[in-house]
This record gives C-alpha cells, structure tokens and sequence, in this order.
C-alpha cells in the first residue's frame, strides 16, 4: 500500500509539473473585435499586404433609404483590388438597417451603431471593414464647411447619407454615385494609412498647413483635404479623382501593389 500511495503522490507531482510546463493561451490580438477598436491608420499593412491577411472583406451597412449606389460599391471594390495584396479575393456583403430619424449624429452615436450592427471582424486570414451609411448629418460641423464623410477607427467609416442627397443630382452638383464614391474612397485611404498616419510617406507630401494636416497637398489628388467637406463640390470634375504618384509610392512601400 505504501507503494502505491509513493506512486500516486509521484503521478501527481509530474502531472503538477507537466501542467506548469505548458505554454499559456494567449489570443489572437489582431483578430475579433478588439481588433477594431483601433486608431485610424493602424491597420494599414494588415489591409495592404498579404503578410497577415490573404483576403478582405468589406461589410457596407446602410440606414433605410440610404443605400448606396452600385457605382460606390463598384469603386471602392476596384480600388481595394487594385492596391492592396488580397490573393484569396475581395468580398462585399450589403445590408439594411432601420432609420434611427436623427437629424445629426454624434462621433459616440455612431460608434454605437457600429457596435450594435457591425457582424464581420477580423477571423481567420480575412480581415475586415465596415463601412456605415446614416440618415442625418454629422454633429460637429464647422460654420465654413460640412463633412460628408469620416474615418474613425482602425476599420471603420461613416458616409452622412443626408448631405450626399442634398448635394447631388441637382443643377451643376456632382451625381449621386461620384459624391458617394469620392468620398468613401477618401476615407478609405486614411484606413489605409494615407497621408502619414500608419503608412510613412516616400517623399514628404503632407499638407503643412494645420487645418489640412493627413492630407495630401497635392490639390488634384484623391487625399487633398477638401474630399471629405463641402469644398468637395467645388473641387470634382465629372469623374473620381485618383490617388498621386506620392500616395501610391507610400502603399507599394507598406505592403500594397
């Protein structure tokens, strides 16, 4: 019996020892929803390469009566193809929600709806963007100028449905679709890194001025400052603006094509 009983204080001392041996789970930090609770920019060469994710997907959720035009949905797909290093593809999913019928909506109040409505994150070797389109206009808008669009997070952007429906399809105002499409590329570009934030710069080509700064200050490119306010209705031609040589130069160098 005193056998035994040596014996099984011995099995249950290496099991003790077994078990301290063994290396600690530790989740997958860049993937779930932590990873979306990021500063804009800081993904950037997760959306760019194919180092951490080989496939993306972009998950458009839109408010009632808001839904996009298949012409920005058609954009912001290319565009993605044609500069970030996907070889398993790019996938888009589109999906309505109630109207919430506010007239303006705060940076916490879409944040909100991000976390009520947002399905896909990170998982796997997919990595994931979300785009919102709401019913109103944004909270914070300067006296000069209105914002028609913004990057928040790491993986998140906002189009203020409203005010692309007010300043479109009217007498010498840009389309629907070329309003839509210039602006959430805009703000896709900052997901992107662009300008200097998570994506460093080739050649300096940063706006100097203050009110200006993570932009381009190149005026004829896509990431020139006035995409994403009022001043956007006085800079559009008939087509989306495209990237610069100099932003196109910073992607190839964090991961892109």
């Amino acid at each position: 019996m005193k056998f035994i009983r040596n014996k099984l204080i011995l099995f249950a001392f290496l099991a003790l020892l077994f078990q301290g041996c063994e290396e600690p789970i530790r989740e997958d930090p860049f993937v779930g929803i932590g990873a979306s609770r990021w500063d804009v920019g800081k993904s950037a060469n997760f959306l760019l390469s194919d180092d951490r994710f080989t496939a993306l997907e972009l998950e458009i959720v839109y408010m009632e009566g808001f839904k996009p035009t298949s012409f920005m949905v058609s954009e912001m797909r290319d565009f993605l193809q044609e500069l970030t290093l996907k070889p398993e593809g790019i996938r888009v999913t589109e999906r309505e929600i109630p109207a919430e019928g506010e007239e303006f909506y705060t940076t916490d109040k879409i944040a909100e709806l991000e976390n009520r409505y947002r399905e896909s994150y990170n998982d796997g070797n997919t990595v994931s963007v979300f785009l919102l389109v709401v019913d109103g206009f944004f909270m914070q808008n300067e006296e000069e100028y209105f914002t028609i669009g913004a990057a928040y997070r790491n993986t998140s952007m906002v189009l203020f449905g409203k005010r692309i429906a007010e300043n479109s399809g009217g007498f010498r105002k840009p389309g629907r679709g070329n309003l839509e499409a210039t602006v959430a590329l805009h703000e896709l570009g900052h997901l992107l890194g662009l300008v200097n934030i998570g994506t460093e710069m080739v050649t300096p080509h940063e706006d100097t001025d203050q009110d200006r700064e993570f932009h381009c200050d190149n005026a004829d490119c896509l990431m020139y400052w006035a995409v994403e306010t009022s001043n956007v209705l006085n800079f559009m031609q008939n087509s989306v603006p495209e990237l610069d040589e100099n932003c196109r130069n910073d992607l190839r160098a964090n991961g892109g094509r």
